[in-house]
């Protein structure tokens, strides 16, 4: 996450503390989209969830969803969001302060990954670390829900990320299928960015 200084965590801490040009009060249209399309099985994993908009909008379908995100500020937001709602979709959340690059060092599985914003920050080899480490923590016939730029801008801002990129990344081989990649808009409080959406199973594995 070089894009983003010598210290990304003070960098989006500092961010969360004003308000994130990405914080538009709910989850990202383009994303719920995509989960309207192939509905997602629990529990919910949110990688990067920030505020928690998106994770709180999966907890109102009823399902369990565990937030994590680097961001002490961005997860103290979460939790306040998460205390004001009703008691039956509170307890449907947990949200946590960890690395999600590493989503398996949770020791848990999941039957959905969400992700809004969090792969485009990433360099290549940051990004080929985190599909492997993906692959351990979906449970079989589960669904990675991608929203990334789909434009390049200079840092400190994310990497796009391109359909050829997936397909390559996502193979059936390395025990994926690619449900659909799609063209959407990542919006924002001050104009949408081009973006690209993907709805991505992993594959049962092979019975011996």
């Amino acid at each position: 996450m070089t894009r983003f200084g010598a210290d990304p965590r003070a960098f989006f801490d500092s961010v969360y503390r004003e308000a994130p040009p990405w914080d538009i009060g709910g989850p990202q249209p383009g994303l719920s989209a995509l989960l309207d399309a192939y509905p997602p099985a629990g529990p919910v994993l949110d990688v990067g969830c920030g505020s928690g908009d998106l994770a709180i909008s999966l907890a109102e379908r009823g399902l369990p969803v565990l937030g994590i995100d680097f961001v002490d500020a961005a997860v103290v937001q979460a939790r306040e969001k998460a205390e004001r709602l009703p008691p039956e979709v509170a307890r449907l959340l947990e949200f946590q302060v960890t690395d999600a690059l590493r989503p398996s060092l949770l020791q848990r599985r999941f039957g959905s990954v969400v992700d809004s914003g969090f792969f485009h920050l990433f360099e290549a080899d940051e990004r080929a670390r985190f599909v492997d480490d993906l692959a351990q923590a979906l449970l079989p016939g589960g669904r990675y829900y991608l929203l990334a730029f789909s434009v390049e801008f200079p840092p400190p801002s994310p990497r796009q990320v391109t359909e050829d990129e997936l397909r390559a990344r996502f193979t059936p081989e390395r025990g994926w299928r690619i449900r659909e990649i799609r063209s959407a808009e990542f919006l924002s409080r001050f104009a949408p960015v081009p973006a690209t959406g993907a709805c991505i199973e992993r594959l049962p594995a092979p019975h011996a």
